[in-house]
This record gives structure tokens, sequence and C-alpha cells, in this order.
């Protein structure tokens, strides 16, 4: 028996490094909308509250929208005395945690719309992750003045 138990400690340690990388399953998106923006704007924004209900980081790394040429991740810094727009590589949702995609702070830049785009409607918006998975979320066009009321939108 003793003689086991070093491969069945083996085992054990190699089917846990094996397991899966964190998993897309375990994100859930909340509050998805875009803010209205004029027929001529060449960007619009996106906000969501992400969560993560696993024990592992969960890394996005890219967004699509087929609506749109381009969209990225981006972060508002504060920086030399001005607020600036900063592009994120990707964005880590940490294990058991939230992070909310919000005017003013990080957000996603919806570029170049290769239609107009109007209230009411739905962006399907497409997050894959490190892992490459694939994650579909709706986005709600609303009017700008939702701004105010995306904190009060709770879906459960």
């Amino acid at each position: 028996m003793s003689q086991f138990r070093p491969f069945l400690m083996f085992a054990l340690l190699a089917g846990s490094l094996m397991a899966s990388p964190a998993s897309a399953d375990t994100l859930e998106f909340e509050g998805a909308w875009s803010p209205e923006a004029p027929p001529v704007a060449p960007v619009m924004a996106g906000y969501v509250r992400i969560s993560n209900s696993g024990v592992e980081d969960v890394v996005i790394t890219a967004a699509r929208c087929p609506d749109f040429d381009k969209v990225e991740i981006h972060d508002m810094r504060h920086q030399d005395g001005m607020m600036r727009m900063i592009k994120q590589e990707s964005l880590t949702i940490p294990a058991g945690e939230q992070i909310a995609l919000a005017p003013g702070g990080m957000h996603l830049m919806l570029m170049k719309p290769r239609r107009a785009i109007k209230r009411g409607e739905t962006l399907e918006v497409t997050f894959e992750t490190a892992a490459g998975e694939s994650i579909n979320v709706p986005f709600e066009v609303r009017p700008q003045s939702a701004r105010e009321q995306g904190g009060q939108h709770h879906h459960h």
C-alpha cells in the first residue's frame, strides 16, 4: 500500500492540473445596455455588470458585435490632470467577484457602426474568454437618460 500512495498522490495532482480552465459558465451578465447615439456618431458605449460565481478567475480577451467594425474594452483613468480612455487588452473577472462596466469607468467602445442603431434595438455582443469560449450577451439600446436608471434594474 505504501508504494501505491505516491502514485495516488501523483494521479490526484495531475488530475487537478488538467482540470479545464476557468469556464465561462460561471459568468453572469446583468443589465447590459448601450446609450442611444446620434446616427452619425462613430462610436457607442456598452455597459454591463459581470459576475463570476466560480472558484477561478475568468479572463475576457475580446468582444465583437456584427453591427460594428470593432469592439474594445476601455477604462477611464485620470492621467496628467485629464480623464483619458485607455484600451484594455483583457478584462479579468476575479473568482467570486463582480465587475461593472459603467459610465465613467471601465466600458465597451463599439466603434464604426455598420448601420444606424436606434433605441429599443438589441445589439448582440459576443465576449471571448482566454479558455476559447464565446458568450453572447444582448445589449439593449436605451435613451441617453437611461444612464441614471442603469443601477435601478435588477434581474435575477
